[in-house]
């Protein structure tokens, strides 16, 4: 293959990519398997940060986990076990597994050489899908049987059930509630 011919495959590929990255929204910088490196400027909750990665702020969902809800029973000491673990303003270092539904990156996350991931099923502070990995629905075993975190109460409502169960409500209220009483209310 000549030299010419080489470059007009590489031209036309760079096109093509520039084209699924305009209208498809995918950044190849984050690839599955690829880690990046950056500084923690939010924690949304136990599971959610945001990175701030070559000057772009990037949402970051912790793979194989669910850590409670903000307002759910143990939802404010998931999150303070994760700003303990990756203070604001230090650097965290996350292993892509993939893109959600939301476009957030989906990865593990690693502060100070600790799989953070881990660490939150381990204190009993989320829950681990068996789907994506065995290692750390183990971990959750461990937890349930020392009664750990979230594992301490009687009946934990998993996030994905709580999510649904608000949802519903909403739902249920907004149809419930006469128009004229909403704008009287206001």
């Amino acid at each position: 293959m000549s030299k010419k011919h080489l470059t007009l495959i590489l031209s036309a590929l760079c096109v093509i990519i520039a084209i699924i990255n305009q209208f498809f929204g995918y950044n190849l910088a984050y690839i599955e398997g690829k880690s990046i490196t950056g500084k923690i400027i939010k924690v949304a909750d136990g599971d959610t940060l945001t990175l701030l990665y070559n000057k772009e702020k990037l949402k970051i969902r912790f793979y194989g986990i669910d850590a409670p809800e903000s307002k759910q029973s143990f939802g404010k000491a998931s999150k303070d076990n994760l700003l303990k673990l990756c203070p604001l303003n230090s650097q965290a270092t996350i292993k892509i597994k993939d893109k959600d539904k939301y476009n957030r990156i989906v990865g593990i996350v690693f502060c100070n050489g600790i799989d953070v991931n881990a660490n939150q099923v381990e204190n009993g502070l989320a829950w681990a899908y068996k789907e994506y990995s065995l290692a750390y629905v183990h971990l959750e075993i461990q937890a349930r049987l020392a009664h750990k975190g979230l594992w301490s109460e009687e009946n934990p409502i998993k996030p994905s059930i709580y999510r649904k169960q608000i949802s519903q409500y909403k739902e249920w209220a907004n149809a419930h509630i006469p128009r004229d009483e909403i704008r009287r209310s206001k």
